[in-house]
């Protein structure tokens, strides 16, 4: 196996699904996440804070605080890395309804989709909590409410209940991925070394390159922009350092090339409460073929279709799955 799966095997997250009924009238935009995210932070703030305060920088407790960690994630106090990020990635990824049906009747169902990184999931019980909270107090233009009817949790190609509206307990215990997990599944397809295969992005994928949002990616630019997000959740959200030195893998990937471009720029806009303002927040979606000797980099691409990638992947957006031939 390659030396670089060693690098990666403190990285841990889990997949559940959460399936709910709407109560009343749902009527959602076209693209869900801002709507999620920003209804689950509202709530999640709502619980959690005891002070009150607007800023959390300001507040005694913000280096002990969950809402802090998981919603407005900061670099911790520490010189070795804090000059290289501005940024921390959230220890979530939610991945909202994916349909582009905006009103739900009562009784119609949907799903949607929450990925955790290291430590924030062993906060699963908060979250669902709040998603709960967040059904009771309305979603949406028109505050329609939901319930939580279950919550499945992913195991290796299945699923396992682990909360049903029926008894409204928690039951059983969450599998957790490793990064370690993947590279030891994949290991027969890195030997095998396909040459190649499709990407289907399912939701805009915001690279930025140069200062500015682009849809000229290779696929040089597509690993190091997600194997940058894998060693920065490793580190921050899994408690390991990582080795950030990989010009050997990044420079074998400047010979995969990304063929049969099928894919366009999408425009949406969001309103943030924070900023008091509309945002765009476009990106690419479609589809696109990666040819060459992939067998080394598709245990990544996989760990991939988890975490997302590119800009904003907390509110679900980067999100794509691999199409094998």
């Amino acid at each position: 196996m390659h030396t670089q799966s060693n690098e990666l095997r403190y990285l841990t997250f889990a997949r559940f699904i959460f399936r709910a009924r709407a109560e009343t009238v749902l009527n959602l935009p076209p693209y869900k996440g801002s709507a999620f995210r920003g209804g689950f932070g509202h709530n999640l703030k709502k619980i959690i804070c005891i002070n009150r305060l607007v800023e959390c920088s300001r507040c005694v407790l913000v280096s002990r605080c969950i809402y802090a960690y998981i919603f407005e994630t900061k670099p911790p106090e520490d010189p070795g890395i804090k000059h290289s990020f501005s940024e921390v990635p959230h220890p979530y990824v939610l991945n909202p309804p994916h349909t582009a049906k905006e009103t739900f009747e009562p009784g119609e169902t949907f799903t949607f989709e929450l990925v955790l990184f290291g430590r924030a999931i062993d906060y699963f019980p908060y979250f669902l909590f709040v998603f709960q909270q967040l059904g009771e107090n309305g979603i949406g233009r028109d505050r329609g409410r939901f319930e939580i009817e279950s919550v499945n949790n992913e195991r290796f190609g299945s699923e396992a209940v682990i909360y049903s509206s029926d008894d409204k307990c928690l039951k059983g215990d969450i599998q957790v991925y490793s990064s370690e997990n993947f590279f030891r599944i994949y290991t027969d397809i890195i030997r095998m070394n396909p040459e190649h295969v499709r990407v289907r992005l399912l939701t805009p994928f915001r690279f930025r390159k140069d200062g500015r949002f682009r849809d000229d990616f290779d696929f040089f630019d597509l690993f190091r922009n997600l194997l940058n997000r894998l060693y920065l959740l490793t580190y921050f959200h899994c408690g390991n350092r990582f080795d950030r030195d990989h010009r050997g893998l990044l420079e074998k990937s400047k010979a995969v090339r990304i063929t049969d471009k099928d894919i366009r720029w999408h425009d949406w806009t969001r309103y943030s409460n924070r900023q008091k303002s509309r945002m765009k927040m476009g990106g690419v979606i479609g589809e696109f073929g990666i040819s060459g000797e992939l067998g080394q980099f598709l245990p990544f691409l996989k760990i991939g279709e988890y975490t997302n990638i590119g800009k904003a992947t907390s509110m679900g957006l980067g999100k794509y799955e691999i199409i094998h031939p």
